[in-house]
């Protein structure tokens, strides 16, 4: 909080103020300049809703002091204009005080009031509530039934391995990525049924390196193999 002191008096801004009007401290007596680089010194140390109000504390003591001037001693005609500026502007500043002092006050009032939760709405008595159960079953008539047709599965590992077959038979050692394969799924298949026919020995499986290319190389007779043999994958996808 800022300090003042002068002969005859020793306190705060705001006190000053209040000993100015109610006549106790002479507004003519007042040292403006001193009072004004006293509080400037003391400005640093305030927090900031104090520097807001220093400076209308301030300038309602130099209207206080430019009052107590233009009473004993009016200005000159010619300086009119400028002297009813300056009080004007010394009168907002004073106006912007109260205002300070108006919201803080308001504000510490509203600080103790205590929150009340709104009331309840009225209820419709004539609604009764209801189950979910029972609002499902309202709402159903209502709703679309999704169906999915799912088309059946045409290329097995018996159709997989015939066309793959039919692509060894003519190159007899190929890539994997070569053979006659479009869709993923199709590679996928035909992967299974080269691995059952690897099981039998109707093909030999080669890779140089973990993650390589996959070499296929065909090893059976001119045949198609013998998918009756108990165990086989082939034949188990045909059936």
């Amino acid at each position: 909080m800022i300090h003042l002191e002068f002969p005859g008096f020793s306190g705060t801004p705001l006190q000053l103020s209040e000993a100015v009007r109610r006549g106790s401290v002479a507004a003519k007596e007042l040292p403006v300049l001193s009072l004004v680089e006293q509080a400037l010194a003391q400005v640093e140390a305030l927090e900031l809703s104090q520097r807001s109000e220093l400076l209308p504390l301030l300038a309602e003591l130099i209207l206080f002091k430019l009052r107590a001037f233009a009473k004993a001693r009016p200005a000159p005609q010619e300086e009119d204009g400028f002297d009813d500026e300056a009080t004007g502007f010394l009168e907002t500043l004073v106006a912007l005080q109260e205002a300070i002092q108006f919201l803080r006050q308001r504000a510490e009032e509203r600080s103790r009031v205590l929150p009340v939760p709104p009331p309840p709405l009225p209820k419709d008595r004539r609604l009764r509530p209801l189950p979910v159960e029972r609002l499902l079953e309202a709402v159903r008539p209502f709703t679309r039934r999704a169906e999915i047709q799912m088309e059946p599965e045409r290329f097995g590992l018996k159709e997989a391995w015939a066309r793959v077959r039919g692509f060894l038979l003519r190159a007899r050692r190929a890539l994997f990525r070569q053979l006659p394969l479009e869709t993923w799924a199709e590679q996928t298949v035909a992967f299974s049924a080269l691995l059952e026919a690897h099981r039998v020995g109707d093909v030999r499986l080669r890779q140089g390196e973990n993650f390589g290319e996959l070499e296929v190389e065909f090893t059976a007779p001119e045949t198609l193999p013998d998918v009756s043999r108990p165990g086989s994958a082939l034949q188990a996808s045909a059936d």
